[in-house]
Order: structure tokens, then sequence, then C-alpha cells
């Protein structure tokens, strides 16, 4: 299972959901009911109600040659994680995690820039890929602690069409395939390193810290060799795009919380009664890294 959360009550972070490229890391105070609510949420399991209408891989096997679509994802400290059972012939059960946090936003706005998105889109596979490689060791030794003989799955990148997204981005992630017919049990389908993988891009739970390339300088500086011409702003370094499609021309990141605006003061909303910003208050454009401008 992901590892569970170490929280400071004195620095509470949660994220803001409908993100369509990201998921925004946001400060918010919740009182200590609603943290006990959370924690009960936490400790139950979150694949209990798709094993309820599948109890097993071979009744979901069934639905899905059946035509019906078998299906979960969730979220749990960190990246959106799916299972799914892909039907035909030869049935496979997939476990995938999808890319999250500022590698999410960075490769976001890259892909935007590319003038070249398919090339983009190879980087980012082979950026998921190479941070794969660096993390899995990690995440299996962590494993091994409770598991002595634990042996993390190779995952494989992909990425695959968003139908919600309005900028077209694509959905990018890691995923392993399990041969249907050979499972007995959704246990065997469960690997928690793959799951880690999610908290891993997330950030949510110091993985950065722990692993040096997973950091944002190292991240921008891997897609930047990779080919994805991410950019980010000198004064905030968020991730930055000027083609936007709604805002083409203007510097701006992917994040709710952000978008156009850098550096606004955080009494900024208190207008004195005026409800007028003062130029003080009005904040500033970002302004990109010049040198990654090529």
């Amino acid at each position: 299972m992901p590892k569970k959360r170490k929280r400071d009550r004195k620095a509470r972070t949660r994220r803001v959901p409908g993100q369509a490229a990201t998921v925004a890391e946001v400060e918010e105070f919740l009182d200590d009911g609603e943290w006990d609510d959370l924690d009960a949420d936490e400790d139950r399991d979150i694949f209990f109600e798709f094993t309820q209408d599948y109890p097993t891989p071979a009744d979901a096997v069934q639905a899905a040659c059946a035509g019906e679509e078998v299906e979960w994802h969730g979220r749990l400290e960190g990246g959106l994680m799916r299972h799914r059972v892909l039907g035909g012939e030869s049935p496979v059960v997939e476990q995938a995690v999808f890319m999250d946090g500022f590698l999410a936003s960075a490769s976001c706005c890259g892909w935007l820039q590319a003038q070249d998105t398919a090339k983009a889109e190879r980087g980012i596979l082979t950026t998921l890929a190479e941070l794969h490689e660096i993390c899995r060791p990690v995440l299996e030794a962590e494993v091994r602690t409770i598991r002595a003989d634990y042996r993390a799955k190779e995952l494989h990148p992909f990425a695959e069409e968003s139908a919600k997204d309005a900028l077209r981005f694509p959905r990018f992630g890691l995923r392993v395939t399990y041969p249907a017919r050979e499972l007995t049990d959704w246990e065997q389908t469960r690997d928690p390193a793959t799951w880690k993988m999610a908290q891993c891009f997330s950030s949510f739970l110091g993985y950065d810290e722990q692993i040096p390339e997973l950091g944002r300088d190292a991240l921008i500086a891997r897609l930047q060799l990779n080919g994805v011409p991410a950019i980010r702003c000198v004064r905030c370094g968020v991730p930055l795009t000027s083609q936007h499609p709604r805002w083409n021309g203007v510097w701006t990141c992917p994040i709710a919380e952000i978008g156009t605006l850098c550096e606004v003061s955080s009494d900024a909303y208190d207008h004195d009664g005026t409800y007028m910003f003062t130029d003080h208050e009005f904040g500033h454009p970002h302004q990109p890294e010049h040198s990654l401008l090529t």
C-alpha cells in the first residue's frame, strides 16, 4: 500500500481538486474534526468498492469481455491511480499511475511551447522512464523493510488522450500489466512500489528530499535535455507557457492559484474598504528565464 502521510498540523497542506494539467498545493486550515475525517478516509481500503463489484479478477475479465468498462481510479497522497481490465483474446489487468505535481505542470508548459509536440511527447515519456529507473530502487528498498523478498515491478511510460483537457495535453503516466487469466486475487495486481511512484510525482511526502532527481531544478533540466522546452519564472520558479490558447502571448502558469500573476502581496485582498488594487498590490507579470528561450 502507498506510504501514509506524516502530518504537520502547523503547516497543513491540502490539494485543490479539479486541475486539468496539475494539482496545486495550497495552505488550508482545518479544525481537528476535519483532520479526523481525513484520517478515517485514509485508513479505509480505497479499492473496496471496485472489489465489491468484481470480487475476483476472473469476474472483472468476464465483464470486460462482455463489453463492460471495468475501471477503478482514485487518489491516495499522490497522483491519480488506475486499475482497469482490458478484454480481448488475451485480457490483462493494468495498474497505472499518472504524472502529477510540478513535473506535470512543467511538462504541460513545455508541450504547449513546443513547435513539434510529438517530439515533446517523446521527451516526456523518456523523462518518465528515466525517473522510474531512479526511483524504483528507493521504493523497492522501502517496501523490503516489511517484505524482505519484495521486487518492484518494471513500469512502462505511456501517453493517452484526455477528453476532459481543453488544452489537448495528453495524460502521461507509468503502468504495468498482468495477464488476467493467470490471476486468482486482486492483491497480485497491487504492486506497492507502483502506487508509491504517484507519491514521488506529487512531492507530497517529501520524496523530492530523499531523491535529488525529483527536485524542481533537476526536473526542469531533465525535461530540457530530453527535448521538452520547459520554461519557468525567474521570480517565483513556476513553470510557464506563452502559448495557452486563451492567454496567447502572455506568460502564465497552469495552476489556478497562480495563473498570470507573480509575486502578489499577502495583503492583496485587504482593500481597506475601497475594493481597488493599489499598484503595490496588483502584483507583477511572470518573468521567464530568458536563457532557456531559443
